[in-house]
């Protein structure tokens, strides 16, 4: 009765700023804060050429154990010319990567993401908030539940793709990547609404909500 908080950013949202509830309040991201450190490695810094883009691959607790899905993925990135970072999640040990991409098991996702150009996710919720925050293009492969939502999403907008999970072909995913990687309007455009958002401070605000309303 006192206060409803939901977090998804503005430009995705189903509500425009005016139709927002009353009661509720929007947060367009939490983005989970790490301490650790994080570098890119050597291996994928070493003989990069001038058009290869970082990528960011992560499927989530659970998608990672699809290690089916995994490979297919993975086959297709090494195939382009970029380097990547591979979250490979609990079964990570079960197989191996090729020579442009790096992971381990269990990654500091909030540290890599500003490091990359682009997100291939399972789109959980957590994940496509913080990677369109930090203004970057995701392909999306949902598995269950508000993956679907949000992978329709980001494609209807136009800020990334959506394929289907277990039907798509190697040349839709690296059409699709350098579709996302090299459109200038759409990078330009989400480095404003990432700007936007950091300078917007929506969490500390609803922290003063919350402040207020335990004041009263």
């Amino acid at each position: 009765p006192y206060l409803n908080i939901y977090q998804y950013p503005e430009e995705l949202d189903y509500y425009t700023e005016e139709q927002v509830p009353p009661k509720f309040a929007r947060v367009d991201a939490f983005i989970r804060e790490e301490v650790q450190e994080f570098k890119i490695p050597e291996k994928l810094l070493e003989n990069r050429l001038p058009e290869s883009r970082f990528i960011y691959l992560s499927l989530g607790s659970m998608g990672g154990y699809d290690i089916d899905l995994m490979k297919r993925i993975i086959d297709g990135l090494s195939k382009t010319c970029h380097k990547v970072i591979v979250s490979k999640g609990q079964r990570g040990d079960e197989y191996d990567l090729p020579d442009n991409c790096w992971g381990a098991n269990f990654l500091p996702q909030p540290n890599i993401l500003p490091l990359m150009d682009l997100v291939i996710t399972h789109g959980g919720n957590n994940t496509v908030t913080e990677s369109f925050s930090l203004g970057k293009p995701m392909i999306v492969v949902p598995l269950f539940a508000d993956q679907y939502d949000n992978a329709q999403r980001l494609q209807e907008l136009g800020y990334g793709v959506r394929l289907e999970t277990y039907a798509f072909t190697e040349q839709e995913l690296i059409s699709a990547i350098d579709r996302l990687l090299f459109d200038e309007d759409l990078n330009r455009n989400l480095q404003k609404i990432s700007s936007k958002i950091q300078n917007a401070n929506r969490k500390q605000k609803v922290c003063e909500i919350i402040e207020n309303i335990v004041k009263k």
